[in-house]
């Protein structure tokens, strides 16, 4: 049987007297996890191929684990998952979320109970059912007297890869920027993302290894904050566009979302922006500036101004004659500042949801 292991180093040690004779760990990881790197984690054991995945709730902080659960569940839906809860009582909101996901092998206790017997017993025994976890579950429909009105949301989403393209009007405008700013907002709705560099000055690999980032979905990714970087080979580029030469692995990587960092715009790359579902072009706000926005201006892109003001937005506007959009002062582009910008700018790319009510008999 091989084990997948994310516990705190004390649950750990006994976690590996259980597995002395029922398996082998193949993914482990030990100590407390932030909200940024949960994701991180759950991703990297999504890719490893085991039987079962242990989780010990002692490791995360807050609800992140939910959707990371989700997440893993979604990616590999044949690996068992044991969630061990200690001192954790009926009525935990969190476990009850988990059980809502079909999660029912939970493994309760004291801190100081045996808990080398009581994972060993759990693997030893068949998946639990719902019959078992009912208790830890405090869903709406435990009552099977009670009929219940159920809003059922009804997500609608975009077609195939969606392309987003960003392009600047100089170097140094915070292309790159912005292009990894939209990458991480999509990432934090759950949305598979890519982004890829296409751009004059490459950065990308010097990012990968400042961040020290880990090995991506595919050959030649990296995975940093939940994307996955191409950065820009140079030496095999040949004068193509990395776009191009990266659609065969773009497609095995199953991305929902492409983000392209094209760098500073020319007619080569407005002919790129026109291939995209959605492009940007980044430019300044500042007035002695004005006509590199003048210059380049085309009425199918949006026009973003990094660090401006809404009033210096709205003047550069009302003379340039387009619709710009201020973003925030925001150092990180992992950060969540600029998220609700973000979502006004991404609407007609996003999966859009509509909400219906009915009525279900319970089971």
């Amino acid at each position: 049987m091989l084990i997948s292991l994310i516990a705190t180093k004390q649950m750990a040690e006994e976690i590996r007297k259980a597995l002395a004779d029922a398996g082998d760990i193949v993914f482990e990881h030990n100590g407390k996890l932030d909200s940024e790197s949960v994701k991180e984690i759950f991703y990297s054991a999504s890719r490893v191929s085991a039987d079962v995945l242990i989780v010990d709730l002692d490791v995360f902080y807050g609800k992140e684990i939910i959707s990371a659960l989700q997440g893993f569940r979604i990616a590999r839906p044949n690996t068992r998952i044991i969630v061990i809860a200690p001192e954790r009582k009926p009525g935990d909101e969190i476990i009850s979320s988990i059980v809502g996901l079909g999660i029912y092998d939970i493994a309760a206790g004291e801190k100081e109970s045996n808990w080398s017997e009581i994972i060993k017993n759990i693997l030893l025994s068949p998946p639990a059912t719902y019959a078992q976890a009912a208790r830890w579950h405090t869903g709406q429909f435990l009552n099977a007297s009670i009929q219940t009105k159920e809003r059922v949301i009804i997500e609608e989403r975009p077609a195939g890869i969606v392309t987003i393209a960003i392009a600047g009007t100089a170097h140094g405008i915070g292309c790159t920027h912005t292009a990894l700013s939209i990458s991480s907002f999509l990432a934090r709705l759950g949305h598979s993302t890519a982004v890829i560099e296409d751009s004059e000055r490459p950065v990308f690999s010097f990012l990968c290894s400042v961040l020290k980032a880990k090995e991506g979905k595919v050959e030649g990714s990296y995975a940093v904050y939940g994307i996955d970087i191409f950065p820009l080979n140079e030496s095999e580029n040949n004068n193509n566009w990395n776009y191009d030469m990266l659609l065969k692995k773009i497609k095995a990587g199953q991305y929902e979302y492409v983000v392209r960092d094209l760098g500073v715009l020319d007619s080569a790359r407005k002919r790129e922006m026109y291939r995209a579902d959605i492009a940007f072009v980044v430019a300044s706000a500042a007035r002695w500036r004005w006509h590199e926005i003048i210059d380049r201006f085309d009425s199918e892109f949006s026009v973003v101004f990094p660090l401006a003001s809404q009033s210096d937005v709205e003047e550069i506007s009302f003379y340039a004659g387009i619709k710009g959009t201020a973003l925030p002062y925001c150092p990180n582009p992992f950060a969540k500042e600029s998220d609700s910008v973000f979502l006004k700018l991404l609407a007609p790319v996003l999966p859009s949801r509509k909400k219906r009510r009915t009525l279900f008999g319970v089971f």
